[in-house]
């Protein structure tokens, strides 16, 4: 993690974040580990699901000169305000494509084992992540997921295909939101048995501004991973639009 930040003499300061990470794993939660070849844990070794690789946080703050200096009634109610705001930006979170998620066609000693993971890929997917790309129809795979990928063949195993395309390999959609809030603290009268330090501090919060689209992330052996499925490689829902919400605090 990179961060650096600089305080001016105006009143404002700003700073940024920086994280390059990657986190590995064999399944990345104990009490709900879906793994698609446990014969062979070599092969479940890939990207968390939880992995970002860039994630980017731009930030600052700003008090407002309006009135800051002023001591009477006027400048009580009406300075004293503080800016802020924070960019967000990272890279999408990893998915795995699977087939067979709606209907189990591989049985090794008479149980079922779904779903599964291709047994090759041809490459050829487009690296573009944005928007745009999983918005289309199979999104960064034109034309169709069977021109990149070869599906395990149903039947019964002591052992079923081994996978030939890696966890996690694949990336979804980016993220990039911008927040901002407005707040203002003000002291209040002294009041027996609530101290010498009652304020109230009213802010207003403004989450994704901008009202930025951010596709949902792919889940496991959701209708966007599955290869027969006609949503493969394309997002089938959003995150949160513009949320503005005000507040209202009283400490002592």
């Amino acid at each position: 993690i990179t961060r650096a930040t600089r305080r001016f003499a105006a009143g404002y300061m700003v700073g940024a974040e920086y994280r390059f990470g990657r986190s590995e794993d064999t399944c990345s939660s104990d009490h709900d580990c879906r793994q698609t070849y446990p014969f062979d844990q070599s092969t479940e070794r890939g990207p968390s699901d939880y992995d970002v690789t860039h994630a980017l946080k731009i930030y600052g703050t700003w008090d407002l000169p309006i009135l800051r200096d002023r001591t009477d009634l006027v400048g009580k109610l009406v300075g004293g305000w503080q800016l802020s705001g924070i960019v967000t930006a990272s890279s999408g979170y990893p998915w795995t494509p699977v087939f067979g998620g709606p209907l189990c066609q591989v049985t090794v000693a008479g149980g079922g084992v779904c779903p599964q993971r291709p047994v090759a890929y041809t490459g050829g997917a487009l690296e573009d992540t944005s928007d745009e790309v999983f918005m289309r129809e199979f999104g960064q795979f034109p034309g169709g997921p069977l021109r990149y990928f070869t599906p395990p063949q149903g039947g019964r195993f002591d052992v079923p295909p081994r996978p030939g395309v890696g966890r996690n390999s694949f990336r979804g959609p980016r993220y990039f939101a911008v927040g901002a809030a407005l707040a203002k603290r003000f002291g209040l009268p002294r009041v027996p048995g609530l101290g010498d330090r009652l304020a109230l501090e009213v802010r207003a919060n403004a989450f994704n501004l901008f009202n930025n689209l951010n596709l949902r992330p792919f889940t496991f052996n959701s209708p966007s991973t599955q290869i027969e499925s006609r949503d493969f490689g394309r997002a089938t829902g959003a995150l949160a639009g513009r949320v503005v919400e005000l507040q209202a605090r009283l400490s002592f």
